[in-house]
């Protein structure tokens, strides 16, 4: 599992839910959530606001948590659709596909299949 320190708690846990298509495992309002993707028994991914300290200065920089997806190229259209801003789109020998896309605060998340 991967948190994500974020700002404003409740606009992050909408959009991951709504946008991303996650489902809350576990929520503490206001200070911690734990989501699945469809399919998942285990969380995949956090959000957090207790240690703001740890939110970088430019949103989008270092390490970004990665989600696997069945349909990848479902998943990206559907995306688009919803209004996603992607950061990156990379395509690699053995069937690699990756894009990143920016949740509200900037924050970098990966989609790969």
């Amino acid at each position: 599992m991967v948190t994500v320190q974020v700002r404003d708690f409740d606009a992050a846990v909408a959009w991951y839910r709504e946008v991303l298509g996650l489902s809350v495992l576990s929520l503490e309002p206001g200070e911690f959530c734990m989501l699945v993707p469809p399919g998942s028994t285990g969380p995949a991914l956090a959000l957090a606001t207790d240690h703001p300290e740890r939110i970088a200065p430019r949103p989008g920089t270092g390490w970004a948590p990665i989600l696997v997806v069945e349909d990848f190229d479902a998943t990206v259209v559907e995306l688009r659709q919803r209004g996603v801003s992607f950061d990156a789109e990379e395509e690699g020998g053995e069937g690699y596909r990756l894009v990143r896309v920016l949740d509200p605060e900037g924050n970098a998340i990966g989609i790969t299949t």
